[in-house]
């Protein structure tokens, strides 16, 4: 029985890395599910001689936009077992954000990663036409872009939080493992200096609720669990 489980689970892991954001986070759900169910952890499962290894999201932000952008990968990061840093190539001006963890958690996390800033992306274009059309400043349109990525990372990270409040029970399958932010220790963190900007107070409190549903809970609402016959083929469907 626990070789099953331990195989259902890291399909569902496996599917955590589906371009289908519905059905990756579903599957990461029911994984952490069936790992606090059956008292288990990745590192039981997955990690006997495995080490964490690196992910190259190919995604940057540069020294003068996006800086939300490591605000972003810092909530996505530590709420899927990794950290994250930045790699700026000699004479660059594009800083790499690289995801740390095992091999599991950091291509789930760059996989989410990838796709809220896919979707902070597409509504900051919209939110510059707008602007553009308005005829207002350049500056003025990246102070409003900036403010926006920061309200929906903050969105995010609260929506996180309530996750953790409504599944206590997760415990320490949510934890960054020891090893994984062993990496940091001998690096500088950068540290961007953000600015308050309450004359965009609309940009930043659309980008909070834009990121708050963006999460697990509030997108797999009307998702049912797709049974398979590895899985249980007379277990009824059942929610979260």
């Amino acid at each position: 029985m626990e070789a099953n489980i331990k195989d259902r689970i890291k399909k569902l892991l496996a599917l955590g890395r589906s371009p289908n954001p519905n059905e990756a986070n579903y599957a990461i759900l029911k994984a952490k599910k069936l790992m606090v169910e059956y008292k288990l952890t990745e590192r039981e499962l997955l990690r006997h001689d495995e080490n964490p290894i690196k992910v190259d999201s190919d995604i940057y932000y540069t020294t003068r936009s996006e800086h939300w952008m490591t605000g972003l990968a810092d909530v996505i990061s530590e709420n899927n077992c990794c950290v994250f840093y930045m790699v700026t190539p000699s004479g660059s001006q594009r800083h790499y954000i690289i995801f740390h963890g095992y091999e599991e958690d950091a291509l789930i996390c760059n996989s989410i990663f990838a796709y809220a800033v896919d979707c902070v992306r597409t509504q900051i274009k919209a939110i510059k036409k707008v602007m553009k059309l308005n005829e207002q400043p350049a500056n003025i349109i990246n102070e409003a872009c900036e403010t926006y990525g920061k309200g929906f990372y903050e969105g995010l990270d609260d929506a996180y939080t309530t996750q953790e409040y409504v599944h206590q029970e997760w415990g320490l399958v949510m934890v960054v493992p020891p090893e994984v932010k062993a990496i940091l220790e001998p690096m500088e963190r950068a540290h961007i200096k953000e600015k308050n900007h309450d004359d965009h107070y609309s940009f930043y409190a659309q980008g909070y609720r834009e990121g708050k549903v963006f999460t697990t809970q509030n997108k797999l609402a009307d998702t049912k669990e797709k049974t398979t016959a590895e899985d249980n083929p007379t277990t009824n469907q059942e929610a979260i």
